[in-house]
């Protein structure tokens, strides 16, 4: 498999995104899953076999909505490459059109960014400060009298108080 980060240049200024056509795409498949719910709710499915398939199918468009408006979310934050999201559905020129002055518009990256190496990892590591050991065992002992056992240390957490009826 080859890596992302070998694509030429000129192959980024293709894939630009209009954000009003994934917003769009989005919606009409949310809108489906609403119909297909209201269906189901109302049982007026045309048949058993859509009637069994319906909750799930409502589930599934439900999750790829999701997981794509997080993959957008990321894009706008500048966390990933707006040609991680470019597809058929959302695709506009490279040069804008006279008629894509409302829309938004999500350009690749000419560059990637460079990944976090070991060395960078370690770095970062090293700079966040980790309580002393005998602090973090305190926070986890058992409130009690001389002598009270530590979870950490195998003891018996304290009884739960009964409830009431």
């Amino acid at each position: 498999m080859k890596n992302e980060d070998d694509t030429p240049a000129h192959l980024y200024e293709e894939k630009v995104v209009s954000l009003n056509l994934e917003l769009a795409n989005l919606e009409h498949a949310l809108h489906g899953a609403q119909l297909l719910a209201e269906l189901l709710a109302n049982n007026d499915m045309p048949t058993a076999e859509a009637d069994r398939q319906a909750p799930r199918s409502v589930v599934a468009i439900l999750a790829l909505a999701d997981a794509r408006l997080q993959q957008l979310r990321r894009v706008i934050r500048g966390e990933a490459d707006a040609r991680h999201l470019w597809a058929p559905h959302n695709a506009i020129s490279s040069e804008p059109l006279p008629g894509d002055a409302e829309d938004v518009r999500l350009e690749p990256r000419t560059l990637p960014r460079p990944s976090a190496t070991p060395d960078t990892m370690k770095r970062a590591g090293k700079t966040a400060r980790r309580k002393p050991q005998a602090k973090r065992a305190a926070r986890k002992t058992v409130v009690g009298g001389p002598g009270a056992s530590s979870i950490r240390d195998g003891g018996a957490p304290p009884p739960a108080a009964p409830a009431s009826p």
